[in-house]
């Protein structure tokens, strides 16, 4: 009888033995295949300040990232007018093995503050508003006196998060929320600020926001239609819109962003609000958007100049802030601009250096894994400067 049992046993192990083979290989990890080659070199080399060997060193890091599940999206570095290296690895929609391409569209997220700066510039520029107006000119009864639109500009404002006092909103409303109605909140319930105006830097999405409905003020029209208007359509960007645009549903360029590798990042209800994020935008939109600000077409360089000083932070900092922009020297003293995103299933990353007039993009549309580090990049680029770089930059 025991006999039998061993023998039942052995022959029972024997039929399963391929299933338990086959699900071993389906839990190993597999470096996926890398997509065709797509890099683009100008016939205009002599613009470019980086080497060929210099991009086989980029086209090198993000092959592995991608074979081994680390990165899915878009880069590009162009210099001047030209582009010097542009790839794209994965897919638009995972589910549908929808390849990413030239057109695909992604979320910006905090990449989107510096549109909002410019727009606030342009009205600068043509004399509708001072940087030291307050906001209560622009918002009746807005209750939090003494913060001008510098201050917002900087994060100097200390005004409270409104990711934090509007959670509530979902319960009063079941929808979406609007810039208008963040003002609301701030006029009506006066959440508690975190410090007096000007004190010193706190990242605010909420004075994003405020400037979005400043320009809004001052426009005498939507945010939306002022950035289709005074940006993207002057600069041909017509793979661009915010998340209030009625071309973002219909797109069909526009990415699924992830949250993790299968699960999608649905709308949320903040998404509504603009100014501190919202756009959407391809690669080859975003280099169209950093070589207008190259070529003064729709500001003046004197008056861009502005957003590229460090203000948030004191200025012995070593990493500090404009207007929308991020900034730091390396050690050649090479200036690096730079702000980057991450909201809803998306991850983005813009670096401009101007004295080489370069511009690097790099946008993913899944946030679980960590941003492609900065550091990797200027090494390869800024060689000499790598002892100097830090990590996170």
């Amino acid at each position: 009888m025991m006999q039998a049992l061993k023998e039942n046993k052995f022959f029972v192990l024997l039929g399963i033995m391929p299933f338990l083979v086959l699900l071993y290989k389906a839990s190993v990890k597999k470096p996926i295949e890398v997509p065709q080659k797509i890099i683009q070199i100008s016939t205009k080399s002599n613009y470019f300040t980086y080497s060929t060997h210099q991009l086989e060193q980029v086209d090198s890091l993000f092959c592995r990232l991608f074979r081994y599940n680390v990165f899915n999206g878009s880069v590009l570095i162009g210099q001047k007018d030209s582009v010097f290296y542009k790839r794209n690895f994965g897919y638009a929609n995972l589910k549908q093995k929808t390849p990413l391409t030239d057109s695909s569209i992604f979320q910006l997220s905090s990449v989107s503050k510096q549109f909002t700066a410019v727009a606030i510039l342009q009205l600068y520029e043509r004399n509708l508003l001072n940087l030291t107006d307050t906001v209560d000119k622009f918002i009746p009864n807005f209750p939090y006196k003494g913060i001008t639109i510098h201050m917002l500009l900087t994060h100097r404002s200390g005004l409270p998060n409104y990711h934090y006092f509007l959670q509530h909103i979902p319960t009063y409303y079941d929808t979406i929320v609007f810039n208008y109605q963040l003002i609301d909140e701030m006029v009506t319930k006066q959440p508690q600020k975190y410090y007096r105006p000007n004190r010193r830097y706190q990242y605010s999405n909420t004075g994003y926001a405020l400037l979005a409905s400043i320009v809004e003020k001052v426009a005498g029209c939507s945010f939306d239609k002022y950035i289709h208007k005074n940006i993207f359509k002057p600069l041909g960007m017509s793979h661009s819109y915010t998340f209030l645009s009625p071309h973002r549903t219909a797109d069909s360029n526009l990415t699924t962003g992830y949250l993790t590798r299968r699960k999608i990042s649905e709308d949320n209800y903040l998404d509504g609000v603009l100014g501190d994020k919202g756009i959407y935008c391809s690669p080859i939109d975003l280099f169209k958007w950093d070589q207008g600000l190259y070529n003064n077409i729709i500001i003046q360089d004197s008056t861009l100049q502005k957003a590229f000083k460090p203000m948030g932070k004191p200025k012995y900092f070593p990493n500090n802030y404009g207007y929308g922009w991020r900034m730091f020297h390396t050690k050649d003293s090479v200036k690096i601009l730079y702000h980057a995103g991450w909201w809803h299933g998306y991850k983005s990353l813009i670096m401009r250096i101007p004295s080489d007039t370069a511009t690097i993009i790099i946008l993913k549309n899944e946030s679980s894994r960590t941003m492609v580090n900065q550091k990797k990049m200027l090494e390869i680029l800024y060689p000499k400067n790598k002892d100097r770089i830090k990590k996170k930059c």
